[in-house]
Protein backbone atom coordinates (compact mmCIF):
# COMPACT_ATOMS: atom_id res chain seq x y z
CA UNK A 1 0.00 0.00 0.00
CA UNK A 2 2.77 2.43 0.97
CA UNK A 3 4.69 1.79 -2.26
CA UNK A 4 1.51 2.34 -4.28
CA UNK A 5 1.11 5.83 -2.80
CA UNK A 6 4.78 6.62 -3.45
CA UNK A 7 4.41 5.44 -7.04
CA UNK A 8 1.30 7.61 -7.55
CA UNK A 9 3.04 10.66 -6.07
CA UNK A 10 6.11 10.10 -8.24
CA UNK A 11 3.96 9.70 -11.35
CA UNK A 12 2.04 12.88 -10.48
CA UNK A 13 5.27 14.85 -10.06
CA UNK A 14 6.59 13.59 -13.39
CA UNK A 15 3.33 14.53 -15.11
CA UNK A 16 3.44 17.99 -13.55
CA UNK A 17 7.05 18.46 -14.68
CA UNK A 18 6.10 17.46 -18.21
CA UNK A 19 3.33 20.06 -18.24
CA UNK A 20 5.35 22.91 -16.68
CA UNK A 21 8.55 22.52 -18.72
CA UNK A 22 7.08 23.53 -22.12
CA UNK A 23 5.24 26.46 -20.52
CA UNK A 24 8.47 27.69 -18.92
CA UNK A 25 10.28 27.42 -22.26
CA UNK A 26 7.67 29.69 -23.87
CA UNK A 27 8.06 32.49 -21.33
CA UNK A 28 9.93 35.60 -22.49
CA UNK A 29 13.37 36.22 -21.03
CA UNK A 30 13.64 38.33 -17.88
CA UNK A 31 14.27 41.99 -18.62
CA UNK A 32 15.50 44.48 -16.03
CA UNK A 33 13.47 47.68 -16.27
CA UNK A 34 14.69 49.75 -13.32
CA UNK A 35 17.82 50.36 -11.30
CA UNK A 36 18.30 51.99 -7.90
CA UNK A 37 20.79 54.16 -6.08
CA UNK A 38 20.93 53.47 -2.36
CA UNK A 39 22.31 56.48 -0.55
CA UNK A 40 21.58 58.74 2.40
CA UNK A 41 19.54 61.90 2.79
CA UNK A 42 22.61 64.12 3.23
CA UNK A 43 24.15 62.93 -0.08
CA UNK A 44 21.21 64.05 -2.24
CA UNK A 45 20.51 67.46 -3.76
CA UNK A 46 16.86 67.97 -4.60
CA UNK A 47 15.58 70.32 -7.32
CA UNK A 48 12.85 72.86 -6.65
CA UNK A 49 10.35 71.06 -8.88
CA UNK A 50 9.54 67.79 -10.62
CA UNK A 51 10.97 69.13 -13.88
CA UNK A 52 14.47 69.25 -12.36
CA UNK A 53 17.23 66.79 -11.62
CA UNK A 54 18.21 65.04 -8.40
CA UNK A 55 21.96 64.69 -7.77
CA UNK A 56 23.81 62.17 -5.59
CA UNK A 57 27.15 63.24 -4.13
CA UNK A 58 29.98 60.83 -3.43
CA UNK A 59 28.58 57.87 -5.34
CA UNK A 60 31.72 56.42 -6.89
CA UNK A 61 30.03 53.24 -8.14
CA UNK A 62 26.98 54.96 -9.61
CA UNK A 63 26.47 54.89 -13.37
CA UNK A 64 24.40 58.06 -13.12
CA UNK A 65 24.89 60.58 -10.32
CA UNK A 66 22.35 63.04 -11.74
CA UNK A 67 18.88 61.82 -12.70
CA UNK A 68 15.87 63.56 -14.23
CA UNK A 69 12.54 63.78 -12.42
CA UNK A 70 9.19 64.11 -14.17
CA UNK A 71 5.53 64.63 -13.28
CA UNK A 72 5.13 60.92 -12.50
CA UNK A 73 8.00 60.73 -9.97
CA UNK A 74 6.71 59.54 -6.59
CA UNK A 75 8.22 60.65 -3.30
CA UNK A 76 7.51 58.12 -0.56
CA UNK A 77 8.28 58.93 3.06
CA UNK A 78 7.59 56.21 5.62
CA UNK A 79 5.18 54.48 3.23
CA UNK A 80 3.20 57.67 2.50
CA UNK A 81 3.28 59.67 -0.73
CA UNK A 82 4.56 63.20 -0.09
CA UNK A 83 5.48 66.19 -2.24
CA UNK A 84 9.00 66.72 -3.51
CA UNK A 85 9.18 69.79 -1.28
CA UNK A 86 8.27 67.71 1.80
CA UNK A 87 10.84 65.05 0.87
CA UNK A 88 13.56 67.66 0.42
CA UNK A 89 12.70 69.31 3.76
CA UNK A 90 12.76 65.93 5.52
CA UNK A 91 16.15 65.09 3.98
CA UNK A 92 17.57 68.41 5.11
CA UNK A 93 16.35 67.91 8.70
CA UNK A 94 17.27 64.21 8.95
CA UNK A 95 20.89 63.76 7.94
CA UNK A 96 22.18 60.24 7.30
CA UNK A 97 18.83 58.48 6.77
CA UNK A 98 18.73 55.72 4.14
CA UNK A 99 17.21 56.88 0.87
CA UNK A 100 16.60 54.94 -2.35
CA UNK A 101 16.26 56.53 -5.78
CA UNK A 102 14.72 54.20 -8.36
CA UNK A 103 14.93 55.06 -12.04
CA UNK A 104 14.02 53.56 -15.41
CA UNK A 105 17.01 52.19 -17.30
CA UNK A 106 15.49 53.15 -20.64
CA UNK A 107 15.66 56.91 -20.08
CA UNK A 108 17.12 57.48 -16.57
CA UNK A 109 13.87 59.11 -15.37
CA UNK A 110 13.31 58.74 -11.63
CA UNK A 111 10.18 56.72 -10.89
CA UNK A 112 10.38 57.08 -7.09
CA UNK A 113 12.42 58.41 -4.22
CA UNK A 114 11.83 56.58 -0.97
CA UNK A 115 12.81 56.88 2.68
CA UNK A 116 11.46 53.92 4.64
CA UNK A 117 10.97 55.46 8.07
CA UNK A 118 10.09 58.91 9.32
Amino acid sequence: MNSTIKTCVAASLLALAAIVSPVRAQMPPNVVLEASVETTTDAVSFPSGLDGRVSVRGCAGCQHDTLQLDAHTLCILGGQAVSLRDMAAFAQRNVGRSLTITYRLSDQIVSRIAVLGK
